[in-house]
């Protein structure tokens, strides 16, 4: 770079239009900035009276486009020194409270660690982001501890319909007698309403769902009542980073940083915008809708989509939809060019190319209007007669859910293959079906990684740029183990060899505290319980979520020239010094033997969990099941191995093969070499 500004008049920055980009470029300022002030200084000599030449340019752009590349020559901006210097203080207070804590924590724990939890723990550490994160998932597994599961019963009752379907029936509880399970949410910001959730067609009351199941059995349930309510469903915002991450986890099964790379290269190739923005708002004036439809219109799975809208919604005018929220950083993420599957690359590329188009379209969409029947049933037409209910929704424009069909089943909408039903009064149902089932209230699920990103996002951990490096750190260290619905670690997906059965999908992307995640949020919380008074700041806010917030806070203050940079450095390192060591001293012998003490296998951890109903019941895989590793021997299109003639084996043979030959003398035996005499022996 200090060759290059030699031999040049200019410096224009084409790093990504972000605040790491800017921090990024300001680096190459500090590279380049002697080689162009000498060329100033040669100018202003030749030309003392004459104006200055500005020769340090930054380019604001937001995909790699060609006409987005030749906007952004047009209008050469200034480098924004506020914003890198707050980059600058962010990575400089991450980086040695992250340090000093990781070395004070690998210690005194990181060899204890190895003997109790997995030899190959490389170190124990601490992040003002990581620890933070991490401490979301461990106040779930603290409530799931916590929870008492309660009996109660569910009156399980089916109807046959037209063309001998079978259809289930929800059963109209008293509200004074329903199922109702209260949720907290994970410790976050000042929000930890308890929800509630409603368990269908149950009750705590055994003698009033044995009641229904009796007299609901060989018997017909009645339609005494239809009614039909008109609802709908506004397209989705424009995709920003934290949008597209949660759908990466939780539809398209991609952990965040994978969905991260891939997007990256998408970018990178020109087939979708920037992927890091907090923005969901189009820009009205710089964004022609128009324009980058007609590149959807000749596309062979979503073209009708996009020559609909073109025809119809933006016939004459490009402008986008105002809905959103306007960050100041990018605009959302859309898909600039029409591509298939073998252009993007196929595989995960494709599926995440996919999914913006298809959520882009979405949003230029209008909303999905449908109709919500629910239709009464009686089983005896009495006036304490139990009431059933069954719900049918209809479509009736299906708006955004045309390239989003995925919101279709979201909503209940009936499929092809189960059509609708007619539903109307006095209709009569026979009941095939009546069990009256024995349930037990179940704790709460742990985190999934989408739900820990929209946590950190509410609570202003971490940018939309390293969001993906903390929830993927957690993991690496240990701290949580991704497993499925079931509790099995998830495992790499590999193709199938020929003849082999794939593996049993799994389902969910849950983040399992281990013994060590739990044991590290524990050090800190039993310091605080040492400090004393609960109105000091005590060790226990160093893995809180509030701190880092506040951090987050003065830092964008140095970015809006609000604060200066060596003031917030001051007071930040001063208030965790003084936490640093008070953490210090809490850290006895006594202290980390009980941490030690906690600590065990993961596999044991996850026993621990499904002991307490944490996971879903593991469904029973047959015997014959062949998706695990081949055994020895055995032929690779999995077939089961022939059983050899019992004196048939290698030493036999080896000693018929050395003593039979031409009439039982050796004389005509190959020669033996080395092994084949060990073999024999």
């Amino acid at each position: 770079l200090k060759a290059l500004a030699g031999d040049c008049d200019h410096l224009v920055l084409w790093l990504d239009c972000d605040a790491e980009g800017e921090n990024i470029a300001h680096e190459v300022i500090g590279v380049t900035r002697r080689a162009l002030d000498q060329k100033s200084l040669d100018e202003q000599r030749q030309n003392p009276h004459g104006v200055a030449t500005r020769r340090i340019h930054r380019a604001r752009f937001s995909a790699i486009t060609k006409d987005a590349l030749r906007d952004a020559f047009k209008e050469l901006a200034e480098p924004d020194a506020a914003l890198s210097r707050s980059v600058d203080a962010r990575q400089e207070l991450d980086l040695r409270i992250g340090v000093s804590m990781t070395r004070l924590l690998n210690w005194r724990c990181v060899g204890r660690a190895r003997q109790k939890f997995n030899p190959a723990t490389k170190l124990v550490s601490y992040g003002p982001c990581q620890t933070p994160a991490l401490s979301f998932c461990v106040d779930r597994a603290h409530e799931i501890e916590a929870f008492s599961p309660e009996e109660y019963w569910k009156a399980d009752v089916s109807v046959e319909f037209p063309r001998n379907k079978e259809t289930s029936l929800k059963w109209i509880v008293p509200d004074d007698k329903v199922v109702r399970t209260t949720i907290r949410k994970s410790k976050g910001k000042q929000d930890n309403r308890p929800t509630e959730k409603i368990e269908e067609s149950s009750t705590f009351d055994r003698g009033l769902a044995q009641g229904v199941v009796d007299l609901a059995s060989r018997s017909q349930a009645t339609v005494v009542d239809v009614k039909a309510t008109k609802d709908s469903l506004k397209p989705p915002l424009g995709l920003n980073t934290v949008a597209l991450l949660t759908a990466g986890s939780k539809a398209l099964g991609l952990s965040p940083k994978q969905m991260m790379n891939v997007a990256e290269k998408l970018y990178s190739a020109g087939f979708i915008s920037y992927p890091r923005t907090e923005t969901t708002k189009y820009d009205p004036k710089g964004f022609d809708v128009r324009r980058v439809l007609r590149e959807h219109t000749s596309h062979p799975e979503w073209g009708k989509t996009a020559g609909y809208l073109l025809n119809t919604k933006y016939a004459k005018s490009g402008r986008p939809p105002l809905r959103g929220y306007d960050a100041g950083d990018h605009p959302p993420i859309t898909s600039l060019r029409a591509a298939t599957r073998d252009e993007v690359g196929g595989g995960n590329a494709w599926r995440v190319y996919d999914f913006v188009t298809r959520t882009f379209l979405g949003s230029l969409s209008n909303e999905l209007a449908f109709t919500r029947e629910v239709a009464t049933l009686e089983i005896a037409r009495k006036p304490d007669s139990p009431q059933f209910a069954i719900e049918q929704v209809v479509v009736d424009s299906l708006g955004f859910a045309g390239s989003c069909r995925w919101v279709l089943r979201d909503i209940g909408a009936p499929s092809k293959d189960d059509p609708r039903v007619d539903l109307k009064t006095g209709m009569k149902f026979p009941v095939v079906k009546a069990n009256l089932e024995k349930c037990a209230t179940k704790p709460p699920r742990f985190l999934q990684e989408h739900e820990l990103i929209e946590l950190m996002d509410e609570n202003r951990i971490g940018t939309d740029a390293s969001m993906a490096t903390h929830v993927n750190n957690i993991v690496d260290r240990g701290y949580v183990t991704l497993c499925d619905e079931t509790g099995v670690p998830l495992r790499q997906w590999r193709p199938p060899r020929p003849g082999q059965t794939p593996p049993p999908r799994q389902v969910g992307r849950y983040l399992v505290p281990s013994s060590l995640g739990i044991g590290v949020l524990d050090l800190f919380n039993r310091a605080s319980a040492e400090s004393g008074s609960d109105e000091t700041p005590t060790p226990q806010m160093l893995a809180r979520p509030s701190i880092r917030a506040q951090m987050e806070e003065e830092v964008n203050l140095i970015a809006t020239g609000k604060l200066d940079k060596d003031a917030c450095l001051e007071q930040n390192l001063q208030w965790f010094e003084a936490r640093y060591a008070e953490f210090e001293r809490s850290l006895s012998r006594q202290r980390v033997n009980e941490f030690a003490n906690g600590l065990a296998p993961v596999q044991n951890g996850l026993r621990y969990w499904r002991r307490l109903g944490a996971f879903e019941p593991m469904k029973q895989q047959p015997k014959n099941n062949r998706h695990h590793r081949r055994g020895k021997g055995a032929p690779r299109n999995g077939a089961p191995r022939k059983q050899q003639p019992k004196g048939t084996g290698q030493n036999q043979r080896d000693r018929a093969g050395s003593t039979s030959r031409k009439g039982g003398s050796r004389r005509g035996a190959p020669k033996q070499t080395t092994n084949s005499r060990r073999r024999g022996r």
